[in-house]
């Protein structure tokens, strides 16, 4: 139950970005359109007043909103804030120390997986969800192997925590590089700015007396209202969305205690154990890129299909590993498990894409995001509190029910879109 607060922590992490996230990002992405320029720092009216002479009076009107300054700025600012876990980690002298760097990790990952970074990737021409993914994966696959590697040679694991902000810094370096908001990207911002406010570049002189027309703010914020109340009024969302809680909380309960009933169950040595957590995470990150690469644009029909087949394999090495008594065994079916759990959530987007309106499809998959979230650390911790009563055998049990589930709601989403009839002129 104790492993399992650290769940508990990134949740309330999780929920608390999830929360501040698009005040955050609608805050970093704020910039002046009338100044022939763009900035990396969010502007503030009161203070630009009184440390740069070319911002007017009218200046609240000016105010623009820029979707590359926010989307880089908010990248960077999740690379800022998660190293902080790694510090934490490295130098925590208790458990509170620890739970609170599990609160930070989630926090600052909320910036990363937003809808807002799902939602451009999907919107690129190639889709590639399923390779950031997997991506993402290929450093879960790394990190227990390495820790694992280094707690065999007697190097104490915070070592490992410290030594990961090298890892940080790479990250911070990459991400500087690959989103920085260019030129182009300034200009067509502006230009949608400038339109929102009824004016055109050269209507507004900085210094002069020509007054700015009041931004459509608060109708933009209304628009953005009216569309999560559209999409959290549709039965498929709610569906979706459970699936998504079950999944998440499954993939992370998993991976969380596979390692633990190992060694309490099946007598495996601490010295090799952690490699178990590698393989799944190895399967799982091979899986996605597979799946990013040649599944991503398929007829929804074949895509439904698959994943059902992913979860009945996924349902039988469950059982070997309930039945079989052998470690080796059960390691390799950890790692079908993964190249089987790999495609289930980027395939779970593309058919809630496929399904639901496209209005609603940014807001839908931030929604799904937030929810995936809270069953990976809700149903973990569930599964921690029953363990300390009934012992780790309940491991089993949980993961095959978890399984049956997730497969007895997909049967009940459809395999292709729903026909869509056109609103009249």
């Amino acid at each position: 139950m104790t492993s399992s607060l650290l769940f508990t922590g990134s949740t309330v992490g999780s929920v608390v970005g999830t929360i501040l996230l698009e005040r955050i990002v609608n805050f970093l992405g704020r910039f002046y359109p009338f100044l022939d320029q763009h900035t990396y720092l969010p502007v503030v009216p009161f203070f630009d007043r009184l440390f740069t002479k070319n911002v007017p009076a009218a200046l609240p009107c000016g105010v623009g909103y820029s979707p590359a300054k926010a989307r880089f700025s908010s990248l960077v600012l999740g690379c800022l804030l998660h190293p902080l876990f790694f510090i934490v980690m490295g130098t925590a002298r208790n458990y509170p120390a620890l739970l609170m760097a599990y609160v930070i990790a989630a926090f600052a990952r909320s910036f990363w997986t937003g809808e807002r970074l799902n939602f451009y990737v999907v919107s690129t021409p190639k889709k590639p969800l399923g390779v950031l993914l997997g991506c993402w994966c290929i450093g879960s696959f790394s990190a227990p192997l390495v820790c694992q590697t280094l707690m065999a040679e007697g190097i104490s694991w915070k070592h490992f925590y410290l030594g990961s902000l090298v890892i940080s810094a790479i990250a911070l370096s990459l991400t500087i590089f690959s989103f920085r908001p260019t030129r182009d990207e300034f200009l067509a911002d502006r230009k949608v700015a400038l339109d929102t406010m009824q004016i055109s570049p050269s209507a507004h002189i900085p210094g002069t007396e020509t007054m700015i027309q009041p931004s459509n703010a608060e109708k933009v914020r209304e628009s953005s209202a009216r569309t999560l109340l559209l999409a959290l009024s549709m039965p498929y969302q709610w569906a979706f969305s459970l699936f998504a809680f079950i999944y998440g909380g499954s993939e992370t309960t998993f991976q969380g205690f596979i390692v633990t009933y190992l060694l309490t169950n099946r007598g495996s040595s601490p010295n090799t154990v952690g490699y178990v957590s590698s393989g799944f995470w190895g399967g799982m990150a091979a899986g996605r890129i597979l799946w990013g690469y040649y599944c991503t644009g398929s007829v929804a029909v074949y895509r439904h299909g698959l994943v059902s087949f992913l979860m009945c394999v996924s349902f039988l090495m469950t059982i070997l590993i309930w039945l079989v008594d052998s470690t080796i065994e059960n390691a390799l079916s950890s790692v079908v498990v993964g190249l089987m759990y790999g495609p289930i959530f980027p395939g779970t987007l593309g058919l809630c894409n496929d399904i639901l309106p496209r209005d609603v499809h940014m807001v839908s998959m931030a929604i799904l995001t937030a929810v995936a979230s809270a069953g990976s650390a809700v149903l973990p911790f569930i599964t921690g509190i029953i363990s300390n009563k009934d012992g780790m055998r309940v491991f089993c049990y949980v993961t095959v029910s978890q399984t049956v589930s997730m497969f007895v709601l997909w049967l009940f989403f459809p395999s292709s879109p729903p026909a869509r009839v056109s609103s009249p002129a």
